[in-house]
């Protein structure tokens, strides 16, 4: 069994997976979301402690802080010895020059260069330093317990070298690089959408992003980070994937956002469950552009329809119910060609052996 937790990370990732059995599961904690998440991370943690049973990997995807905010500051909250017994490894592409620059106000709470402790300390502190791979590329096949594998296809070499020369700050007033504004685009037509250019996300952070494929017993799925469709193209070959990749899931990089998906990755990586974890917050993400596309493989690759499983109901809070347009609703949604879900904690069955819970 498969349990993927959509979990609330407002405009950021925040994603807990359990595999395993009735009798005993194994998890992996792929990033933290944003600071407010901090509590339900720590509690997260607190209760797999509590069932005696462990995190085979705290994966931090990239640098950006409305990914790795909520894991650091939880980790403030968890008593050292229910870290380490519990947490195995903690992936996260670093180095200590990078160490560095991660740091939590002691004031605000806000991730700057100026003020606060170092995340790397908070690991001295909590005894598990030693639980850190820091370097994660493509190409490797990581081996978890139970027989589950992650297959790393995104960052690149070239990628991790641009991490190191130049770590961009994240300012949280700052717009994030490579959204842009759907109030236009909610106007037009998902048909008239499908063919246009997406554009290539320029971010350093980004283009670092940890995404990677996952494999337990006959599920598979992709968790795409905040990666660029490009890196994951060239990722992919190392494993000689050349060839359509079927998946039962994938989950879309960067909350919808117009420059991180195209229609060459989503061809290669096959499927018809996509999983968007946002709210979106200020009415950036997700783009229509984005929708339009998955549209577009959808009927060009001849799939009866998709789904786009949610951990918000953005197009309802962020649009007012006004994101598809009349003419998406009679081609799309009435026809059930194209199915937004938002996830609830009570699951939705994906296939036999996979159930998705947002919460």
């Amino acid at each position: 069994m498969v349990k993927v937790h959509m979990m609330k990370a407002y405009e950021g990732d925040f994603i807990w997976l359990s595999y395993g059995d009735s009798e005993k599961e194994y998890h992996l904690l792929i990033d933290g979301g944003i600071k407010e998440c901090r509590e339900r991370y720590a509690d997260v943690i607190r209760s797999i402690s509590a069932k005696g049973e462990s995190i085979e990997a705290i994966i931090l995807t990239h640098i950006d802080c409305d990914h790795i905010a909520g894991t650091c500051e939880g980790i403030v909250k968890i008593d050292a010895e229910v870290l380490q017994r519990t947490v195995k490894k903690i992936f996260f592409n670093t180095s200590e020059k990078i160490y560095k620059e991660i740091l939590i106000s002691k004031n605000s709470g806000e991730y700057g260069v100026k003020e606060g402790i170092e995340f790397w300390e908070i690991l001295k502190e909590k005894g598990i330093s030693n639980r850190i791979v820091e370097r994660i590329v493509a190409g490797e096949t990581i081996n978890l317990a139970d027989g589950a594998l992650l297959k790393v296809i995104s960052p690149g070499e070239k990628q991790l070298e641009k991490l190191l020369d130049k770590w961009e700050i994240y300012e949280k007033k700052h717009m994030p690089v490579g959204y842009s504004s759907n109030l236009d685009q909610v106007k037009q037509n998902l048909t008239d959408l499908m063919r246009v250019q997406s554009g290539t996300d320029s971010s350093v952070n980004n283009a670092s992003s940890i995404a990677f494929l996952f494999e337990y017993q006959d599920i598979k799925g992709a968790f795409l980070g905040d990666s660029k469709p490009s890196v994951c193209m060239e990722g992919l070959k190392k494993f000689d994937i050349k060839g359509v990749y079927p998946l039962d899931f994938v989950k879309i990089s960067h909350h919808g956002s117009i420059s991180n998906t195209n229609i060459k990755l989503l061809k290669k990586l096959s499927t018809v469950n996509y999983l968007l974890s946002t709210n979106g917050h200020e009415k950036k993400v997700p783009s229509k552009v984005v929708i339009a596309k998955l549209l577009r493989d959808c009927l060009e690759e001849n799939k009866s329809e998709i789904t786009l499983y949610c951990n918000y109901d953005w197009w309802e809070s962020q649009y007012h119910n006004k994101y598809f347009t009349q003419r998406d609703r009679q081609m799309y949604i009435d026809t059930r060609v194209l199915k937004v879900s938002l996830l609830g904690e009570e699951g939705t069955k994906v296939k036999d052996g996979m159930i998705l819970y947002g919460k």
